[in-house]
Formats: structure tokens, sequence, C-alpha cells
């Protein structure tokens, strides 16, 4: 029972996270998105979990702090 459990979770995930074509797609289905850019990591994890209640926090979190200013995998581009 626990392995059925697991494997539809794993699933379901999936399927959430793949629905949507992009990370816009994703974030217009919520109202007042913080602008990641001007956003640190912290301050956008706060606001996904206080706002994001159903299976997609996970995708709408990655998708900001992929973006977000602080984040130090983000691609920058000299004299921006």
């Amino acid at each position: 029972m626990k392995n059925r459990v697991i494997v539809s979770t794993i699933i379901a995930s999936f399927l959430s996270t793949t629905m949507y074509a992009s990370c816009a797609d994703l974030l217009a289905n919520y109202k007042r998105v913080p602008d990641p850019s001007i956003k640190t990591m912290k301050q956008l994890k706060r606001w996904v979990k206080r706002k994001v209640k159903d299976g997609n926090a996970k995708a709408v979190e990655e998708c900001l702090v992929s973006q977000a200013a602080d984040n130090p995998n983000k691609a920058t581009v000299a004299g921006q």
C-alpha cells in the first residue's frame, strides 16, 4: 500500500509540473506574484508558503527562486 501512495504522489507531482509550458504560465494563475528580480530567495519562499495552497507549490517556488535577485546560479549579463 505504501508503494502505491508513493508512486501516485510522484506521478501527481510530475503531472502538475509538466502541465505548464513555462514559469510565466504557471505564475499567471496567482494574484500579486512578487517580482523575483527584486526579492530574495527567502522572501520568495515565504510568499509561496503563505499564498500557494495547491499541489503546484514546489513548481512555483522553483520558478520564482530561479529568477531571484540573490540567486548565485542566476545567469547575469554584463551591464545589467
